[in-house]
């Protein structure tokens, strides 16, 4: 136990209470962070072309595919907390695990009320529990979402859509009784922000020379966790979409439209039956 309470105490070191919190990472070997809470949502200043970045539960795990330029790290918590890290190149970082204290937040969201006529509560870490233990169909779409959040990505190969610095990736598709939830990652890795004019979905034939719009059949989603309106410059966002259960056929396929406001970049991303037909279970 003594030995146990050394080793945590001397990771923690890691980051000194009163500095501005810095992260070394190298990339032949994984850098692991471990927060106080469950990350519900993290932004990045670099792509997925340029490292890899995965969170499940409390951790977080990052690797740059080569050297690159410092970049930062934005993370919010289920506890209501935000982080903030700049994340430099080392090829010689002896530090690879690093733990965070609640003392390391740059904010924290306020404790509301519990006043009923107040707004609900946003999620917290003391509601996963709730979350783990109650049947889907008893959640509310606010912790439904955010059981969602807390599955692990499986989705690695044929889920990605590139259009000038534009990047649009299927994280995972779920599912429960009544409904299935599609959770995707949109990236800009240029120098201008992109502006989300609409998102749209619909079926169409697999294969087809063109399409009119006639051709299509939209869907429209019954819920989202977050609307989004714009995408900076050097950054991304993850959003779920959640829709009434629906299967397409083997010869159909569905698309996910990202229209940007005031331009042309508008990018298209092809999810075929099977990523549907084998969602998985919540």
């Amino acid at each position: 136990m003594k030995r146990y309470l050394f080793v945590m105490a001397a990771l923690s070191l890691a980051f000194p209470a009163a500095a501005q919190q810095r992260i070394e990472w190298r990339r032949d070997k994984v850098t692991q962070i471990i927060f106080p809470a469950d990350v519900v949502k993290f932004r990045t200043g670099y792509t997925s072309d340029d490292a890899i970045s995965q969170s499940d539960g409390r951790v977080m795990y990052i690797q740059p595919v080569d050297t690159m330029p410092e970049t930062n790290l934005n993370v919010q918590t289920a506890d209501g907390r935000y982080y903030a890290f700049d994340v430099v190149y080392n090829n010689a970082a002896s530090e690879v695990n690093y733990i965070v204290s609640p003392s390391m937040a740059i904010y924290q969201e306020e404790q509301l009320s519990e006043d009923p006529q107040t707004e609900p509560r946003p999620f917290r870490a003391e509601q996963s529990a709730v979350v783990d233990e109650t049947p889907v169909e008893r959640l509310t779409p606010e912790l439904l979402f955010a059981k969602v959040r807390k599955q692990p990505d499986y989705i690695v190969a044929n889920n990605v859509a590139r259009l000038q610095k534009l990047t649009i990736l299927l994280k995972g598709v779920y599912v429960d009784e009544a409904h299935v939830y599609f959770k995707f990652r949109l990236e800009n890795s240029s120098n201008v922000p992109f502006d989300v004019d609409y998102i749209a979905f619909s079926v169409t034939a697999r294969k087809t020379k063109k399409t009119s719009t006639q051709e299509r059949l939209q869907i429209l989603p019954v819920g989202v966790d977050t609307k989004i309106h714009r995408v900076d410059a050097k950054s991304s966002c993850e959003v779920i979409y959640r829709f009434e259960k629906f299967t397409i056929g083997k010869e159909k396929i569905l698309l996910a439209e990202v229209l940007e406001q005031g331009g042309d970049r508008n990018i298209t991303l092809r999810i075929p039956e099977d990523f549907i037909i084998e969602a998985r279970r919540l």
